[in-house]
């Protein structure tokens, strides 16, 4: 994907997304190219589905994600379940959390 598409792409997704992280909600900044692209909270693009999953470079499989999520996530878990343990809602969905 070309970068200029790819920073619209950003650019969209963030918008609908109100500048929140589709992982973790942190407010994400979007950064002007080639300064603080590294920073924890930089929106970034994620494939929701995994290259290696079957995933594409496709609106419907893309979302922005803050750069510490897309960098933690790898590839080995699936965006929902992912997501699930950044809100720190896994332990509940297993078991481990409060008695109720």
């Amino acid at each position: 994907m070309k970068t200029g598409v790819k920073r619209a792409l950003v650019l969209e997704l963030f918008n609908k997304q109100g500048g929140r992280c589709c992982y973790c909600d942190r407010a994400m900044i979007i950064m002007t190219r080639g300064r603080g692209q590294n920073r924890p909270d930089a929106a970034t693009l994620e494939h929701l589905m995994t290259n290696r999953r079957k995933g594409w470079t496709r609106r419907d499989n893309m979302a922005a994600a803050c750069r510490e999520c897309n960098g933690m996530r790898g590839s080995g878990m699936d965006w929902l379940t992912f997501k699930t343990y950044r809100r720190g809602e896994f332990w509940e969905l297993i078991g481990g959390g409060k008695d109720f």
